[in-house]
């Protein structure tokens, strides 16, 4: 046997297979069936040909795959116009059926639920026969796989006319030689007697440069010995092969083709010819490696996406490899972006993608995200130093990402933060793996910008402390882990005028968690707008009682209530203080919304609709922290405030820093000039509140007076200023 030949050892006759036997026409229709029934999207692999008898306006089932006894049976012989393949002869036309059952006007044993394409084999409009073949239940109806089963139908025309025409010259000419797959046609020892057009189109041989000669010219030497010994073990045995061969055309390309070689035999069962029939499989191919890249690359820049980045990672962390990960996002790209143009960010991305794949060398860089990158770097260093590899990849990084680049005369600096992280010897997925290192990319952000931040044990602590403080603020209230404190607020006379509402929050597990650590985290998750109902509902409840208990010298002592911006621009907030004034009148003059000064400013227009919809229902509103946004007084006399309160960080300086002193005093001047009064938090020293009553200061609260108490601790403060001397100092 010759070595890369698929036609090799065939036995030698000058005769073609004879056509006058329609057991011959049976075996090549059911060859090509068998070679159409391999089609992915044809998963039942059953079907049958039925041909046309005219004079008997019927049809007659002559070949057939995957039919069982019955259907063969029931459907041997069928009328025109009768059941699916009767109607398809008489119009000529494909007929496509979803399902067909009760339907199916020929029954059999067994019959369920079934698809059918049915395609006419035609031949200058004249219906020769019927192709029909199985598909699943609900298969849809698709317009390619039509063109393919057409194109399948064309070549059966040309078989069965040229086997009613008993022309055995006319069976390679026509049948074959229009064909779109190539046909080789060999002696019983594998020399080529005849191709058709399309074996020239696709290996660029012409007929008379391959007469006489054997397949091997085509020979890729990409198949080894074992693989033609076991094909031509398989055609000696059943009659034919099929399945995926290279081959090499004339000019030295390889291409890949599916082939089916047919035996075929005399009435003896000796072997008269091979047929070899294939499909040129380069444009499907290309599809699939077009389709691989869309799947796995990155379009703009090239590199591989965090598909092709997440098998990667898993097969080199399976092998025990260390790893260096870094992810890197560009800083301002969005701004790049819209000032620039798409191009310019786009080139900006290009330039970034080539830097990267120089530092990958064995490793990959890789695009994961519309900004990002991710270099995933294995190392041959020792786990205990991996860290040290983790900085000096950093550095390399926004060592590479320094210099600047021009492009269409705009100087680009790809200004990047970079988060990296290593498997220090663990068994670290690469989920894993990419999360801490997109952790340190956060903090990085966060923290230093533009630089790189390798991941450590503090920043997971902090990370997972973080998450189950983004998980347990939703039930904090439902839970009962949720309480006020109210710190006394006294004027200058040292009357306790009333309070400030402070909330706690007391987790069995991890105790007092800070406000300034869950606040930002409950208006991340959501939660805020029901924690801000039932700070309202508890502080209301405490208001109520304090005035049940009148222990004031004032009228309506005020109940200072901390609003968050998101809770502001709901209009829950309205709705839940217009219920609460409606169950307790008395509240209208005593409540207070506080709302901080950042918090207006971010959102001033609607904010300033909210504030005023607060305002109509006859609630005082005050602008807490002010000082350290970006209003002025100028600006604030526009919404309905009526007090400011001066944050506790220049109150606690303005003893020491003269700046802080003059400032405090200047807040307090205009805002009493514009009308609002003057509350001064954090006040923990006698000097701070000489200075602040010097000033003009109405309203004091902090440390020098009380603590934050409970209600009912509260309430016996009150009565206590009340009842004993005025002295303005703290109680013990």
């Amino acid at each position: 046997m010759e070595h890369g030949n698929p036609f090799m050892n065939m036995p030698e006759d000058n005769d073609l297979p004879p056509c006058e036997d329609e057991s011959a026409l049976r075996e090549v229709l059911r060859s090509i069936l068998d070679t159409l029934l391999q089609l992915p999207w044809l998963k039942t692999h059953a079907g049958g040909i039925f041909l046309v008898e005219p004079d008997r306006e019927r049809l007659r089932l002559i070949s057939e795959i995957g039919f069982s006894d019955a259907i063969k049976q029931s459907c041997a012989q069928v009328a025109f116009g009768h059941c699916l393949c009767g109607r398809v002869a008489c119009s000529g036309e494909t007929l496509h059926a979803g399902c067909v059952d009760h339907r199916h006007e020929i029954r059999y044993e067994g019959m369920g639920d079934h698809g059918h394409y049915v395609v006419p084999i035609r031949h200058e409009g004249q219906v020769l026969g019927v192709l029909v073949t199985y598909v699943e239940v609900g298969h849809a109806r698709d317009p390619g796989e039509i063109r393919v089963l057409e194109n399948f139908a064309g070549i059966l025309a040309q078989i069965i006319l040229a086997h009613r025409q008993r022309l055995d010259k006319a069976l390679a000419d026509l049948i074959l030689s229009h064909s779109a797959h190539g046909v080789v046609i060999t002696d019983r020892n594998k020399r080529i007697q005849w191709v058709n057009r399309a074996f020239e189109r696709v290996s660029g041989y012409r007929l008379e440069e391959v007469l006489g000669k054997t397949p091997a010219i085509l020979s890729s030497g990409r198949h080894d010995r074992l693989f033609y010994q076991e094909m031509w073990r398989r055609i000696d045995r059943d009659g034919h092969w099929q399945g995926e061969i290279w081959n090499r055309r004339k000019d030295g390309r390889v291409y890949p083709e599916f082939l089916n070689i047919v035996a075929l035999r005399d009435e003896r069962g000796e072997v008269l010819r091979y047929a070899g029939m294939f499909v040129d499989l380069s444009p499907i191919k290309a599809a699939e490696e077009k389709i691989h890249r869309l799947a796995y690359y990155d379009a703009v820049t090239g590199l591989p996406n965090l598909s092709l980045l997440n098998e990667r990672l898993a097969r080199t962390l399976a092998a025990g490899a260390a790893v260096v990960l870094a992810v890197l996002d560009l800083d301002h790209f969005r701004a790049t972006n819209a000032a620039l143009g798409r191009r310019t960010g786009d080139a900006l991305l290009t330039e970034i993608g080539r830097r990267l794949k120089e530092l990958a060398g064995e490793g990959m860089a890789a695009r994961t995200g519309a900004s990002e990158f991710v270099l995933m770097l294995p190392c041959r260093t020792p786990l205990g130093c991996l860290k040290d590899e983790a900085e000096r990849l950093g550095q390399r990084l926004l060592e590479a990402l320094q210099e600047p680049f021009e492009f269409e005369q705009h100087l680009l600096v790809p200004d990047a933060s970079i988060g990296v992280a290593w498997n220090e010897g663990k068994e670290l997925d690469g989920e894993t793996l990419l999360r801490r290192a997109h952790l340190a990319l956060a903090h990085c952000k966060a923290q230093a910008r533009g630089h790189y931040l390798l991941h450590s044990a503090e920043l997971q602590e902090a990370a997972e402390y973080r998450h189950f403080l983004h998980e347990a603020i939703a039930h904090a209230a439902e839970r009962g882990e949720l309480r006020l404190l109210y710190q006394p607020q006294l004027d200058r006379e040292g009357q306790v005028t009333g309070a400030e509402a402070l909330l706690r929050w007391e987790h069995p597990e991890k105790g007092l968690i800070p406000p300034d650590v869950f606040i930002p985290i409950a208006e991340e998750r959501g939660a805020i707008i029901d924690i801000g109902r039932w700070v309202l509902e508890e502080g209301c409840r405490a208001l109520g009682r304090w005035l049940n208990s009148a222990p004031f010298n004032v009228q309506a002592p005020r109940l200072a209530v901390n609003v968050s911006p998101h809770q502001l621009l709901s209009p829950v907030l309205i709705e839940d203080l217009r219920r609460l004034c409606q169950k307790d009148d008395r509240l209208t003059d005593c409540l207070e919304v506080e709302i901080t000064e950042t918090g207006i400013m971010e959102s001033s227009d609607r904010a300033l609709d909210r504030l005023a919809e607060i305002a109509d229902l006859g609630l005082r509103i005050a602008i807490d922290d002010f000082g350290t946004g970006h209003s002025s007084l100028a600006r604030l006399r526009h919404f309905p405030v009526q007090v400011l309160k001066i944050d506790r960080g220049f109150v606690s300086e303005m003893h020491l820093n003269p700046s802080d002193a003059a400032l405090v005093k200047t807040i307090i001047d205009l805002a009493h000039t514009l009308g609002f009064e003057v509350v001064a938090e954090g006040v923990e020293t006698a000097e701070q509140h000489a200075m602040l009553l010097d000033m003009g200061c109405n309203i004091f609260q902090g440390y020098h007076f009380s603590k934050p108490v409970s209600g009912e601790e509260f309430l016996e403060y009150a009565r206590r200023r009340t009842d004993g001397p005025r002295k303005m100092v703290a109680t013990p």
